[in-house]
């Protein structure tokens, strides 16, 4: 048998006797013929051989052990190795949710064998505005024209991942949809029956389960993005996320935006805040200042009445200060109870909303958001501003993607409305 096809188990053995018949060979000495010499020659050059491949199959089962093949054979393993399966936890799921990532959901759900090119959001960006493609080859042939590319799936879907990292919403866990087509019918569980004890030989009601579904359509979203020529100029090109990392917060607050106070007129799409079967509770016809944590107490209690378990609460800033100003009698600043879920702060919440005569007053946005579904589609274009605003400084990038956003579950969340500065 030829080596390279041995096992460890075999090559020890084989090891062994060639050392046994190499001892027997040489305590020979003055009656050793010139056949046993070419025998000694053959064996101690197979032992060498067989030692260095038993050396090769013991290093690479260290590695693998150690972590160090990170789940694939190491670098020196000979080629008839089998490398280690790919992860398929993603494989046929129809929603992501918070901490999963939809680039790892389209390289598990794609094409079998499609193989993503180690693509660099930042270099396609940093070429797009400056012209210069040194060791970006392959980015440079995604450009359509000398100011347009179309960035392909997995640049894409890197960049939704980085904005979600950013995403009040999806911080919150707003569900994620990997939408495949241009709409896209989710469905969701309207009504289930009870369970209940019945008599021996009773007959056994039928508790039917009822569903319907809610519609994502994929809506084209522009977002204009700034970016000063001091951040090309300063950064590093070597650290590699700075421009995709900047690119991706401002996306963020797009999403944040939409999905929670878009209007719904055509085509935007409409947000939670908007959506008219979510419970609204007004505090005041003018609004009311904070004094203490009991709405969002209540807010909590109201969500898990209906069967749901709040995952966040969202507030402007100013809330969020004013919550954290609050004082007791002798001026110690107030504990938040341990009851009151995760506190998320956007600045897209708005703080000059009307109540009354108010023109002051804000939201406290409380809920599952697991039930509030975000529809992507990860394809993206983006153009290059050239002349728009040089005279700022500034190098413009206009990003379009498509995507929506539905309410799952209405009772799911609660806007409290009419919440002013104290």
């Amino acid at each position: 048998m030829e080596l390279s096809k041995m096992s460890k188990a075999e090559l020890e053995h084989l090891i062994a006797e060639s050392r046994t018949e190499l001892t027997e060979l040489a305590t020979r000495g003055a009656d050793l013929n010139g056949s046993d010499v070419d025998r000694f020659d053959a064996l101690e050059a197979t032992v060498t051989e067989a030692r260095t491949r038993l050396q090769a199959i013991e290093s690479r089962a260290a590695a693998i052990k150690s972590g160090v093949a990170s789940g694939s054979v190491a670098v020196d393993a000979p080629a008839e190795a089998r490398t280690a399966k790919p992860s398929t936890e993603l494989r046929g799921k129809l929603t992501l949710s918070k901490g999963e990532s939809l680039r790892a959901w389209e390289a598990q759900n794609g094409p079998q064998g499609e193989q993503s090119e180690p693509l660099s959001l930042d270099r396609l960006l940093r070429g797009m505005a400056t012209g210069s493609w040194n060791g970006a080859d392959a980015e440079r042939a995604l450009v359509t024209t000398n100011s347009t590319a179309i960035v392909p799936t997995p640049l894409g879907s890197q960049l939704i991942d980085k904005a979600r990292a950013k995403s009040v919403v999806l911080l919150a866990g707003a569900t994620v949809v990997p939408m495949t087509s241009s709409t896209l019918r989710v469905p969701r569980l309207t009504g289930e029956g009870a369970p209940a004890f019945y008599n021996e030989g009773a007959q056994r009601n039928a508790q039917d389960l009822s569903f319907d579904s809610v519609t994502l359509t994929a809506r084209t979203f522009d977002r204009l993005i700034l970016i000063s020529k001091e951040l090309f100029e300063d950064s590093n090109p070597s650290i590699g996320d700075v421009i995709s990392q900047s690119f991706a917060s401002q996306y963020a607050l797009g999403i944040d935006q939409y999905a929670l106070f878009g209007d719904g007129v055509a085509p935007n799409p409409l947000g939670l805040v908007n959506t008219p079967a979510v419970p609204k509770v007004a505090h005041g016809a003018n609004g009311t200042a904070l004094t203490n944590y009991d709405w969002l107490i209540q807010a909590q209690g109201n969500v898990l009445g209906q069967n749901f378990l709040p995952t966040a609460q969202i507030a402007s800033p100013r809330t969020a200060t004013s919550l954290s100003l609050l004082k007791n009698s002798q001026g110690d600043y107030l504990t938040p109870p341990v009851s009151i879920t995760q506190s998320l702060v956007s600045s897209v919440v708005p703080n000059n909303v009307l109540a009354g005569t108010s023109t002051d007053s804000s939201y406290l946005i409380t809920g599952d958001f697991s039930q509030l579904f975000i529809g992507v589609r990860s394809q993206f274009s983006i153009k290059v501003l050239d002349e728009r605003y040089a005279d700022t400084g500034q190098i413009a990038f206009l990003a379009s993607s498509r995507w929506d956003v539905a309410v799952a579950q209405p009772l799911a969340f609660q806007v409290d409305t009419g919440i002013r500065s104290a």
